[in-house]
């Protein structure tokens, strides 16, 4: 086998270990997740730009319906991404599994 395909292999092999012994994403960025969160609750509702209005006018100024609604909301969108990442590392570690195969199977060539 040539050094090239020995290294290319080596390299395979490492990045498919990296992403089996990567850590839940959940569990590696759930705190910070959470200190990002409690902020953007608290100030999201009062935020306004040059000639607009809060969301606080919108919701009839009942804060806590627009502070839950903004929660729920972050909550949401940090469940779609965590999924998404998760589904990406899943088709990244089959691509690479598949390539270490290939080149496994054409390294006595």
């Amino acid at each position: 086998m040539s050094d090239l395909k020995e290294r290319r292999l080596k390299s395979l092999d490492y990045q498919i270990q990296e992403l089996e012994n990567q850590p839940n994403y959940f569990k590696k960025y759930g705190f910070r997740l959470l200190l990002i969160g409690i902020p953007v609750t608290l100030i999201a509702p009062e935020y306004t730009s040059r000639g607009s209005k809060n969301l606080i006018y919108y919701f009839n100024y009942d804060y806590p319906l627009c502070y839950s609604v903004i929660a729920l909301f972050y909550i949401a969108l940090c469940i779609i991404m965590l999924v998404t990442f998760k589904i990406q590392d899943k088709k990244k570690l089959k691509k690479l599994k598949e390539d270490r195969d290939l080149v496994d199977l054409f390294k006595n060539l």
